[in-house]
């Protein structure tokens, strides 16, 4: 294993081929990149799967996504029987892949978070010249950030706070 392009985020590409990545995502993971084409293979590898079960998944482009049924109404239970079926594909196809395919994308050389969002917070006019790293720290783990969370440059903010691929 070479791990050859994961640069700073070459222990979290090893522990997830540690923890058991099945055979189909160690393929994409095995050489520390993950392509736009990669991600796309994993989410329609899970389409597949879940569509075996009469689910169907659309993906939203900032990341997420929306789970829903082919023959049957979402109703109270459908978190219950879902879950399983989700899990379960994604144990297959796509445990490990979005996420890293969204960190290394958002943040290549894995600064800190807070370093790289709160910067972006006060250019946005978000927070003021007094908002620290530490109290975007302390907001994020209390969940109290200061901001809407539907407020488009918030959400440009948290997503791509280096504005490397999203547009605003």
């Amino acid at each position: 294993m070479t791990l050859e392009h994961a640069g700073p985020w070459s222990d979290e590409f090893k522990a997830a081929l540690d923890d058991g990545a099945s055979d189909y995502e160690a393929s994409i993971l095995a050489d520390g990149r993950i392509t736009t084409e990669e991600v796309e293979g994993a989410h329609e590898q899970v389409r597949r799967c879940l569509a075996d079960s009469s689910l169907g998944i659309t993906y939203d482009p900032d990341g997420g996504f929306r789970l829903h049924p082919f023959d049957r109404e979402v109703d109270e239970g459908f978190f219950g029987w879902s879950d399983p079926i989700l899990r379960a594909c994604e144990k297959r196809y796509d445990e490990y892949v979005t996420y890293l395919y969204e960190q290394t994308r958002r943040n290549p050389e894995r600064l800190d978070d807070a370093e790289i969002t709160v910067p972006c917070l006060r250019k946005a006019g978000l927070v003021g010249r007094d908002y620290t790293e530490q109290q975007w720290r302390e907001d994020l783990d209390a969940d109290t950030l200061p901001h809407f969370e539907l407020d488009d440059k918030a959400r440009q903010c948290m997503l791509d706070p280096l504005g490397l691929w999203r547009a605003p």
